[in-house]
């Protein structure tokens, strides 16, 4: 059996009326990894795609999504008109006589997966960087090439459940705790109106969010898998010294906020708050004192002082610390309960479509949210989650596997529930019994069953 491991093979960005005279295809990439390909092979796998999408659109008015040879799989995402992007994988593969007789095709990363890493890729670019048409042609080039270079070779292309369903990790907080991150919050924005938060964030763990639900998953994921798994790095190297030298700091531009000097590096970002109806750019800025990190947001058109930061410094640094602390104990009391549901030998997920809030068990790995299922039962999930048809706003569905794995799926206001169970000798009527209790238990009443 030829075996070959599921990895990208290629990525690449192209507008076929950047050039659409012969000679000129290479125009028309905007960006291809990898960067060492020889332009003629950029030209026929672009070449290929193109006529594909040209064929799919003769037949159906919506864009064309994949496309699957022996040996590769191709997923296309139009996200502007005139503009796709492509990823391109191997997958393993057998020759036709061992496949049938039965061998394995090996583990293969869900088509979902790779189709929400284009989108994710995107809405990343669109958020620090803008729409692609709103560059003029001869900066898009260099543009995509200093984003995407460093935004594909960092991301893995892996069966895990956090890639198939992506949302948001919360923290619950007693009453009390909720209380004073809101009266921080208020207080914050009073004493300094020209900044807005938009998200307060313990470890991995979001408490607070001001921003359209769209935009805070992509800043989420940016803060999780990318921000603060280096500045823990960072707080790990220097030691507890450095740690407690001060109540907090600016941690984004990364090397902080020391003079005027500094405040032109901060990055500016396309959002949408909560309240309003369109984006909007701002400068981000993002401080983290012990696991707390709040982040915030100055309209671009405010004039910049760094007066006004080191005043801020001063203001949200004690604080913050406080807050921290509080949350700090709090989660040392809950650690017995997440202890025992990692040893649980039922696994299960909740999403919730509405703020995109995620839950699985065992709960997810600090600043990794990732739990370990079969590919073949995330497969399952997969197709489950991606077609709402399947459960509608009331359903439930259970299937067995040939491998004894029981997969239950339950939709409820916009609401999942997904429970896998290894059981050989259950039946349904038992398996039915147990993710009812599962649910019960875990999601302490807000998922609801029909009456």
């Amino acid at each position: 059996m030829i075996d070959v491991k599921t990895k990208i093979y290629s990525f690449f960005i192209f507008n076929s009326s950047f050039g659409p005279r012969e000679g000129e295809e290479l125009q028309r990439i905007l960006f291809y990894h990898p960067s060492q390909t020889s332009a003629d092979t950029q030209k026929m796998q672009v070449g290929l795609c193109e006529a594909v999408v040209k064929f799919m659109s003769t037949f159906s008015s919506e864009p064309c999504e994949a496309l699957q040879t022996q040996s590769k799989r191709y997923i296309f995402y139009q996200p502007e008109k005139g503009y796709w992007m492509v990823l391109v994988v191997r997958i393993p593969y057998t020759t036709k006589a061992l496949s049938a007789i039965g061998e394995s095709r090996g583990d293969v990363v869900d088509p979902s997966v790779m189709y929400d890493l284009l989108k994710s890729a995107y809405k990343m670019f669109r958020m620090f960087r803008g729409l692609f048409k709103d560059f003029p042609i001869e900066e898009i080039y260099s543009v995509c090439d200093q984003f995407f270079t460093p935004y594909i070779t960092s991301r893995n292309l892996t069966n895990d459940i956090s890639d198939v369903i992506q949302g948001i990790n919360y923290l619950p907080l007693d009453k009390n705790s909720f209380f004073k991150v809101l009266c921080f919050i208020d207080l914050l924005e009073v004493n300094y109106p020209h900044f807005k938060c938009i998200s307060f964030i313990y470890n991995e763990q979001l408490i607070w969010n001001g921003l359209a639900t769209h935009d805070m998953l992509t800043l989420y994921q940016y803060l999780v898998q990318t921000l603060l798994p280096r500045q823990v790095a960072k707080e790990i190297q220097g030691g507890a010294v450095a740690a407690a030298q001060r109540h907090g700091r600016f941690i984004h531009p990364p090397e902080g906020i020391h003079n005027q000097e500094d405040l032109q590096k901060l990055v500016k970002v396309h959002l949408m708050r909560e309240d309003d109806s369109e984006t909007k750019q701002y400068y981000l800025v993002i401080y983290r004192t012990l696991s707390a990190t709040v982040c915030f947001t100055v309209d671009v058109t405010v004039e910049l002082e760094f007066e006004m930061f080191r005043s801020l410094d001063a203001f949200i640094g004690p604080q913050l610390s406080s807050i921290a602390s509080t949350i700090s104990e709090q989660c040392t009391i809950h650690a017995l309960q997440t202890a025992q549901l990692a040893a649980s030998e039922h696994k299960f997920v909740y999403f919730n479509r509405l703020n995109l809030a995620f839950k699985t068990s065992p709960p997810p790995n600090k600043l990794h949210l990732s739990t370990t299922i079969k590919p073949e039962v995330l497969s399952i999930i997969a197709s489950i989650h991606a077609d709402k048809k399947n459960l509608g706003n009331y359903g439930e569905i259970i299937i067995k596997t040939p491998d004894e794995y029981w997969i239950t799926g339950k939709a409820s206001n916009e609401r999942e529930f997904y429970v896998i169970i290894q059981e050989k000798n259950a039946n349904l009527k038992e398996i039915a019994d147990e993710v009812r209790r599962i649910c019960e238990a875990q999601m302490k009443g807000i998922f609801f069953y029909p009456m």
